[in-house]
C-alpha cells in the first residue's frame, strides 16, 4: 500500500515536471536584435520634414536643461549602415564644409559655436566628417566612394585631443591628428533663435533648412553612438546589429516599422535619448523599409581606394570588388530658393554657428528624390534585446 502510494506520487511529480518544461518551451523568448526594418529618406528635406530629430536633452524655452547621453562632446564614435545611390546624392566636393554636402548627421549650431559642433555628409560620393570648436573648424574627407547602392558600414571617431578618423567597411579611409581640441557638446541653457533646430541631433537633413542645403537620400540602419574611440585601425566589419555595451550612449535600430517614434535601446544611464521621425508629405509609412544590411546585400569587404588602381593586369579574382566610378558631380543650380522654415531668417553668408563666415552665400540646389527595392532581413539575439559642421568658417 505504501509502495503504491509512492509510485503514484512519483508519477505525478514526473508529469508536473513535463508540463513545466513544455510551458517553458512555449514561452516567447527575448525579441531578436533586429526586426527587419531600416529608415528610408528621400532627399526632399526642407520645411523640417523628411528627417529624424533627436533632442539633446529636455527642452524648455528653447534651451536644454540637462544633457541626455546622446549629447556627446569629448571622445566619441558614430557608426551606422547606409545604402545610397550616386544619382540621389550628387553633392560635388565640399571645400566649403560638410554642410554643403548631402547631410547624413547634423549636430550643428547657428551663430556662436559655444563648445562646438560636428556633422557627417556625402560629398563627391565620399564621406566627409567635420568638427568645430569656436572658430577652429576642420574637415576630414574620405577616399572611398560609398554611393554604390549597396549597404556600407560607416564609422567616424573623434578624440578630445584632436584626432579624427573615417572608416568604411572596417577599413581606415581617412585620418587627421589636428582636429579641434576640447569639448564640443551642446551647452546647457544655451539661448538660441533657432529653438526648433539648434538643440537637436538631426538625421538626413541640414537642421536649419539653410538655403542651398542638400539632404541625404537613401536608407539608414543601426546607428550607434559611443562615448569612446572604438577604432584606431582597421577592424572586421560587423555582420550583425551593433551590441549595446558600457560605452554605448545611444542606439537606434529603426525597427519600429511604423509610426514616427524612434527609440533608443542603448540602456545608457540618463537616457533614453529617443527621437521622432518627421515624415515628408504622404505620411510615415513610406519611410519604413524591410531592406537591411543583414539581409544578404552586403558588398565584399575591401580596402579604401584613394585613386583608381593603375594595375595593368586584370584581377584573377572570380568575384571582382564592387568599386564603382565616382559619382557625377553636377554643378549646383544657381537659382536661389528662400528657406521655408518659419524660424527667423538666417544671417547672410555661410551657415552654421558658423561665426567666421567667409562666403557671400551658399549654392542653391534642388535635391533629387530616390527609391530602392526592398529585401528581406533575418537577424536575432537570443540573450538580450538590443533595440540597437564648417560652412565658410576660417580654419
Amino acid at each position: 500500500m505504501h509502495k503504491l502510494r509512492f509510485v503514484h506520487s512519483a508519477t505525478l511529480t514526473v508529469l508536473t515536471l513535463l508540463v513545466l518544461l513544455v510551458w517553458q518551451g512555449a514561452r516567447p523568448g527575448p525579441a531578436p536584435a533586429s526586426q527587419g526594418n531600416s529608415l528610408r529618406f528621400f532627399g526632399t528635406g526642407s520645411s523640417d520634414l523628411d528627417r529624424v530629430k533627436i533632442p539633446l536633452g529636455p527642452i524648455s524655452n528653447g534651451q536644454i536643461t540637462a544633457s541626455r547621453p546622446v549629447n556627446v562632446g569629448g571622445d566619441f564614435t558614430i557608426e551606422f549602415w547606409m545604402r545610397a545611390a550616386a544619382a540621389d546624392n550628387s553633392a560635388p566636393a565640399c571645400p566649403g564644409g560638410w554642410y554643403v554636402g548631402n547631410i547624413v548627421i547634423d549636430r550643428d549650431v547657428f551663430e556662436a559655436g559655444d563648445y562646438g559642433d560636428y556633422g557627417i555628409a556625402i560629398c563627391d560620393g565620399r564621406i566627409v566628417f567635420g568638427v568645430a570648436r569656436g572658430s577652429d573648424d576642420r574637415l576630414l574627407v574620405g577616399n572611398t566612394v560609398v554611393t554604390t547602392n549597396t549597404w556600407r558600414h560607416i564609422a567616424v571617431t573623434r578624440s578630445n585631443n584632436g584626432p579624427m578618423r573615417i572608416f568604411v567597411d572596417g577599413a581606415l579611409d581617412a585620418s587627421r591628428n589636428d582636429g579641434p581640441v576640447g569639448q564640443i557638446d551642446y551647452r546647457l541653457n544655451r539661448g538660441t533663435s533657432w529653438p526648433n533646430s539648434d538643440p537637436y541631433l538631426v538625421l538626413a537633413a541640414e537642421k536649419h533648412d539653410y538655403p542651398g542645403s542638400r539632404y541625404y537620400a537613401g536608407l539608414l540602419d543601426d546607428l550607434r553612438i559611443s562615448n569612446s574611440v572604438r577604432y584606431s585601425g582597421p577592424f572586421t566589419r560587423p555582420n550583425a546589429p551593433h551590441p549595446a555595451d558600457a560605452n554605448t550612449v545611444a542606439l537606434y535600430r529603426f525597427d519600429e516599422g511604423a509610426g514616427t517614434s524612434i527609440g533608443d535601446s542603448s540602456g545608457a544611464a540618463g537616457g533614453p535619448s529617443n527621437g521622432a521621425l518627421n515624415p515628408r508629405a504622404g505620411g510615415p509609412a513610406q519611410h519604413w523599409s524591410s531592406d537591411t544590411p543583414f539581409s544578404g546585400s552586403l558588398p565584399p569587404t575591401s580596402s579604401p581606394s584613394p585613386a583608381p588602381s593603375p594595375s595593368p593586369a586584370p584581377s584573377p579574382s572570380p568575384a571582382p570588388s564592387p568599386s564603382p566610378a565616382p559619382s557625377p558631380s553636377p554643378a549646383p543650380s544657381p537659382s536661389p530658393a528662400p528657406s521655408p522654415t518659419p524660424s527667423p531668417a538666417p544671417p547672410t553668408g555661410c551657415m552654421t554657428g558658423r561665426t567666421n563666415a567667409a562666403s557671400a552665400g551658399a549654392p542653391q540646389v534642388t535635391p533629387i528624390p530616390q527609391g530602392f527595392d526592398n529585401q528581406a532581413e533575418a537577424s536575432n539575439d537570443r540573450f538580450r534585446i538590443y533595440l540597437p559642421l564648417v560652412t565658410c568658417r576660417a580654419g
